[in-house]
């Protein structure tokens, strides 16, 4: 399965120039370890003033030694030093047996399009995201054949919300038994109503019943 999901925290990389400037797009090239304490990321920037955007990196706590490697004439790539690994959460996906496809700046954080394995993995990096305070959203989620719905519902007719509901239940211990959490203290995870979090769960679960066993 191919997952379209967006990382957004304060701390993630380049995430105080992206959000000064969110016309320019940086998209991840490629990382490297050149020592214990010296990780070195290379980004593609394009879509912007380039001149800005190198003022505003150069006061970005996030990374340091920013240095053009290719200026082209409407991009260019960036090398850059990662000031702190706390928030990086990507090296983790790879870990769970996902490939990194392409990650790029947007929607005031990062979007990650990962190759996953199985739903266990995905819900996997999820936790360890969440445990990260990385906030977490899985905006599509469909098969590599091209099985894909546009972004409206998944490869079992959930919505992005109802796949969202459901994940958080089940990482918050929802479904186990004895429940780890009530709709109330989902509903306040969700920063939603009770009424409107059991709505999203009832709506979810019938769709997966008439998506899978119904078949």
């Amino acid at each position: 399965m191919i997952a379209e999901l967006t990382l957004v925290h304060p701390e993630l990389v380049l995430t105080p120039t992206i959000e000064a400037m969110p016309e320019m797009v940086a998209e991840l090239e490629y990382q490297t370890i050149a020592g214990p304490d010296a990780y070195y990321l290379f980004f593609e920037a394009s879509g912007g003033d380039f001149d800005q955007f190198d003022r505003l990196v150069a006061d970005d706590p996030t990374v340091s030694e920013p240095r053009v490697i290719i200026d082209g004439d409407d991009f260019r790539v960036y090398r850059m030093r990662l000031n702190s690994t706390e928030r990086l959460v990507l090296p983790y996906a790879a870990e769970l047996g996902m490939r990194v496809l392409r990650a790029a700046s947007g929607r005031d954080g990062w979007i990650a399009t990962l190759e996953v394995p199985d739903l266990e993995a995905l819900q996997a990096f999820r936790t360890h995201c969440r445990e990260n305070d990385v906030g977490f959203t899985v905006d599509r989620l469909y098969h590599a054949d091209g099985d894909e719905t546009a972004g409206t519902t998944d490869v079992y007719g959930l919505t992005p919300i109802q796949r969202e509901t459901l994940l958080t239940a089940a990482d918050l211990g929802y479904f186990e038994n004895p429940r780890g959490v009530s709709v109330a203290e989902l509903a306040d995870e969700l920063e939603i109503s009770s009424s409107a979090a059991s709505d999203r769960l009832r709506r979810a679960m019938a769709t997966l019943v008439e998506q899978t066993i119904a078949r």
